[in-house]
């Protein structure tokens, strides 16, 4: 997401059907005419840290599927997500400088009591889709997701008065990205390669687990530690 606003601009026809999502994140990224600079764009302060809740894979299947389409986009200005740092980015919380640590722990408890209720759920990866200015998988359905995201936003605007919950649910636009864009240019090449790798097979994913995370970024990557990790359906 760029400051832009969210990407897609337009919600899928529906946030449930696979096909539907796949289809509304190509639409969109088929037709823009142009990809900015991933690391320009998005401004980060030199030592910055910030607070985020993170979904995080290790699956076996996903990190090949990631693999495969990393090394088969043979076009330059593009910087590969670690396959160690494959992630769904749910919300952002805040600056670790604006945000206490008595606030956090408190964040936590709460949200780990609110997501005991919450049963895990699974998620299709794929296919191959973009943005202004990062390439990533679209993921389905979008409606556990949503909730996710409502759930947490709603957790962290009690604790974090701060916090507007509802501004960032309406952006909230779930994707799984493997590259960002390094330079800005015209988005034919790129746009044209990513076409040449949807039909690669997607995967499934287990949502089990949240993590809330400690984010920064080294040189052209994002990288996090993580806080505390909470179990869905407790």
């Amino acid at each position: 997401m760029t400051s832009n606003g969210p990407f897609p601009r337009l919600l899928p026809d529906s946030t449930s059907d696979p096909e539907a999502i796949a289809r509304n994140d190509w639409s969109a990224f088929s037709e823009i005419s142009a990809l900015r600079d991933h690391w320009t764009v998005k401004q980060w302060a030199p030592g910055r840290t910030g607070y985020y809740w993170y979904l995080t894979f290790d699956d076996t299947d996903l990190t090949q599927l990631a693999a495969e389409c990393q090394q088969a986009l043979a076009i330059g200005g593009i910087d590969p997500v670690p396959l160690d740092a494959l992630h769904i980015t749910v919300m952002g919380i805040g600056s670790t400088d604006d945000v206490a640590q008595g606030q956090i722990d408190g964040l936590i408890s709460v949200a780990r009591e609110r997501l005991s209720d919450v049963k895990p759920f699974d998620l299709t990866v794929g296919p191959l889709s973009g943005s202004r200015s990062a390439i990533r998988f679209s993921v389905a359905p979008w409606d556990p997701l949503l909730d996710l995201q409502q759930l947490l936003s709603t957790c962290t605007g009690e604790v974090l008065r701060s916090v507007a919950s509802a501004p960032s649910a309406a952006r909230f636009r779930p994707h799984l990205g493997i590259a960002y864009n390094n330079i800005d240019r015209t988005a034919v090449e790129v746009v044209d390669a990513v076409g040449e790798l949807r039909g690669a097979e997607r995967v499934n994913v287990r949502v089990n687990q949240v993590e809330l995370v400690v984010l920064r970024r080294e040189d052209h990557t994002y990288r996090w530690d993580t806080r505390t990790v909470l179990a869905l359906g407790g």
